[in-house]
């Protein structure tokens, strides 16, 4: 550690936290004895505990920690016993080598550094942070559970979904492994409450994000994140931990990705959580993909195929052989397809064997191989395997790499019917990437019999969608700009949660191979000329489709352009008379609007502000540039850097006391947005729709007091853990025991002065997200 040639006062000075008259008049109080200059300071109210730690960690070039927002290290917290974190305030932070980053209070102290040193057996790199976070951090760290278990108490029981842990036991059983949701630790609780708070809101995946000041938890519906709940960041280890200990993962691990798998018991029913943990900036991230293996599958007429699509895909589920694609991205419900075709096939008869990692669902009558790459069984050596037990039908989760591909394809020439998955964005160019795998281009042409290309889309809520008229470039690509056909969209209301939307819709896109098609393909023909034979034959592209359901009334413009994005949104529509284009046309064939500038010259393509071509030097003028749209399908913005604005919420009763304490809010260290409410029942109003980052709370209001405000606050897991001030002109400890039992974190007798009111402030919010 080296000090540098300024001292305290002198920083502090500088800093303008402190005038150099007020630390002369602080150098002669410190009298005789000599007291500690910031010790000093803050006992005179002229600095802050954080101002004076980090002037301190200035003065002697030390990191600065914000315990709230630190990431603490298990291995780290192993080190240093909780009785001697407790008698040096010290908190151990992480493992660097062979050096422990301490954060310690008084970072001078070498007797306190050799005991950490010689007990933890490693080098001590000191850093500072204020003794109020440190005893808050070895409260939180130390004693998780205690810390969590006030919190808990107060969250209102959910009866409605039980939470109950299975693991698996050796041999494939299963066990109870755990206690049940109403006997278990605080920790366990928590967890418990995140899942089944996922399960009731229809959610896939639960995503648990770290952030430098506290944990988002989000839940995938129908396809889009929404918001659930905060959680401080204290809260996160623990919840992770729980975690990968449910999943079989390894709690010490933290710098590389793991993937498990978790079951849970949900009322009577089993369901199969993926667990895959992800090490960011700010800690570790787990999302979770919930699974019912045992729910009802879909059939071919509940995917949401039309009639004529339905007839096409059962025409080729009767071949004899032959191989069936259905591409998409992640989440797009090509398993569900798959599931489906299956489902039609399936019988007494027919020997059903599929390849899937991991088994998404249970079905009767199917023999269903698990891919297991770490034990050496793959996709294609499964694959291999499966060709030796008689099979009918085969279905290969996805097809990743060229031997996949090609054991498939001879598998389906060999009298088999194969069914698997691609990640393409349409059908056609399904076919250009298996021959980028390195398949020869007879052997698609000769087994593919159908590709299907599909998209999941939010489905229109039946309570609350309403007709409106479409207008620009989204009523012109869809063909909506004819008022023909009433357009719906969703307004929002409580049975959608306010989206609009309720549950989703397949839109599919269908490319049958016919004897002029394989002839292409097994010549190597360019995607731009399969599509244009396919144009020539009626082909229905995915947008059009997508239309088709906007027609039907079954989903909005807006859900369309959010789904199918790209090229095929854009391009395959002439900006001059609605006419089919492709990708590579240079003219419109319709009415000869040109698309693509070129060269007269060498016939290079050129950007339209040109003025001469940088290929072969010849001027631009005789070429004519394509007319710009006067509207494009709307993109994105790139996200921008956001930081979280602090938010604090005033209830009082009387106008007078919200200014007061709004104006003097307005004084702390940092910008706040200060938000009011004169009643209790407002203030509950204004935090469902706010989500304040704390609470100023009045004691005695009409309506609804303080207190209950508080218990309506703690016991709901979305605002359990917003921090409460509570404010009040009764000082009775009979009331201060009443307003801590209900769960308020800080209490505050009126009249009170502006500096107490933003130390105490400034101290929830620093413990909470570490502001």
């Amino acid at each position: 550690m080296r000090a540098v040639s300024k001292p305290l006062g002198q920083i502090l000075i500088e800093a303008n936290i402190l005038q150099p008259e007020q630390l002369e008049r602080a150098l002669k109080l410190q009298g005789p004895v000599h007291e500690p200059l910031g010790r000093l300071l803050v006992r005179q109210g002229l600095a802050t505990e954080e101002q004076i730690a980090q002037a301190l960690a200035t003065q002697f070039n030390i990191p600065y920690v914000r315990l709230a927002s630190a990431v603490v290290e298990p291995k780290a917290l192993k080190l240093v016993p909780l009785a001697m974190a407790e008698k040096h305030t010290v908190c151990p932070l992480s493992l660097e080598g062979k050096a422990l980053l301490l954060v310690m209070a008084d970072p001078l102290n070498l007797e306190t550094v050799r005991d950490v040193e010689f007990r933890a057996g490693l080098r001590v790199r000191p850093a500072i942070s204020t003794a109020t976070e440190i005893r808050d951090a070895i409260a939180r760290c130390y004693v998780f559970d205690e810390s969590l278990a006030p919190f808990m108490r107060n969250l209102k029981e959910q009866a409605e979904v039980q939470v109950e842990t299975l693991t698996e036991l050796p041999g494939g059983g299963e066990g109870l492994d755990l206690k049940k949701h109403g006997e278990t630790t605080p920790v366990v609780k928590m967890v418990n409450l995140l899942i089944s708070e996922g399960i009731k809101a229809r959610a896939s995946d639960i995503h648990i994000e770290p952030g430098v000041g506290e944990v988002a938890v989000r839940n995938r519906v129908d396809g889009v994140l929404r918001d659930a709940l905060q959680i401080p960041k204290w809260i996160h280890a623990g919840v992770v931990s729980r975690l990968k200990i449910l999943a079989n993962l390894d709690i010490a691990e933290r710098r590389l990705p793991q993937d498990g798998r978790i079951k849970v018991k949900v009322g009577e029913s089993a369901l199969d959580l993926r667990v895959s943990t992800l090490p960011t900036h700010c800690g570790e991230k787990v999302v979770l993909r919930l699974l019912d293996p045992a729910r009802d599958l879909l059939t071919l007429e509940h995917v949401g195929l039309d009639p004529a699509q339905r007839q096409l895909l059962q025409a080729a589920l009767v071949q004899p052989q032959g191989t069936i694609l259905v591409t998409g991205p992640t989440g797009s419900g090509k398993t569900s397809t798959l599931y489906a075709a299956i489902s039609y096939l399936k019988s007494s008869r027919t020997n059903i064997v599929t390849i899937e990692n991991p088994i998404e669902f249970q079905m009767k009558g199917v023999n269903q191989v698990q891919v297991n790459e770490q034990a050496g069984l793959t996709f294609a050596s499964s694959f291999r395997s499966i060709l030796r037990q008689d099979p009918d039908v085969i279905m290969v989760g996805e097809i990743r790499d060229h031997e996949t591909a090609e054991i498939a394809f001879q598998a389906s020439l060999t009298g088999h019917l194969v069914f698997s998955t691609l990640h393409t964005n349409d059908a056609i160019s399904a076919i250009t990437r298996l021959v980028d795998l390195g398949v020869e281009p007879f052997l698609v042409a000769s087994s593919v019999t159908l590709v299907v290309a599909q998209r999941l889309m939010r489905r229109l809520c039946g309570h609350c969608r309403e007709p409106f008229q479409p207008t620009g470039d989204v009523a012109r690509r869809l063909r909506l700009d004819d008022g023909s056909v009433p357009v719906f969209r969703g307004k929002g209301c409580d049975r959608c949660q306010g989206t609009g939307y309720q549950g989703r819709v397949g839109v599919f896109e269908f490319f049958s191979l016919d004897a002029r098609m394989r002839e292409l393909i097994g010549q190597r023909a360019s995607e731009g000329s399969l599509r244009r034979e396919a144009n020539a034959k009626g082909f229905v592209s995915l947008i059009e489709a997508a239309a088709g359901k906007v027609r039907q009334g079954l989903t909005s413009p807006d859900e369309v352009l959010r789904v199918i994005v790209g090229d095929e949104a854009v391009q395959d529509r002439c900006s001059s008379c609605g006419g089919k284009i492709e990708a590579g046309f240079v003219v419109c064939p319709a009415c000869q609007t040109v698309l693509k500038p070129q060269c007269a010259s060498c016939r290079q393509d050129l950007m339209p502000e040109w003025k001469a071509c940088p290929f072969c030097s010849a001027p631009t003028a005789p070429v004519t540039s394509a007319p710009v749209p006067t509207a494009t399908v709307p993109r994105a913005p790139a996200p921008a850097v956001e930081t979280k604005p602090v938010k604090i919420l005033v209830v009082d009763d009387e106008e007078d006391v919200r200014r007061i304490v709004a104006l003097a809010l307005r004084k702390l260290p940092f910008p706040a947005e200060i938000l009011t409410a004169a009643n209790g029942i407002e203030a509950l109003q204004v935090v469902e729709a706010e989500r304040p980052s704390l609470v100023v709370l009045d004691l005695m209001m009409p309506q609804m007091d303080g207190l209950e405000v508080c218990r309506r606050l703690r016991e709901n897991i979305t605002t359990a853990f917003i921090p409460i001030l509570m404010l009040t002109a009764r000082g009775e400890s009979e009331t201060k025991t009443q307003a801590f039992q209900v769960g308020t974190d800080d209490y505050l007798v009126k009249p009170f002065e502006v500096k107490e009111l933003n130390a105490r402030v400034g101290r929830l919010l620093r413990r909470t997200y570490g502001v």
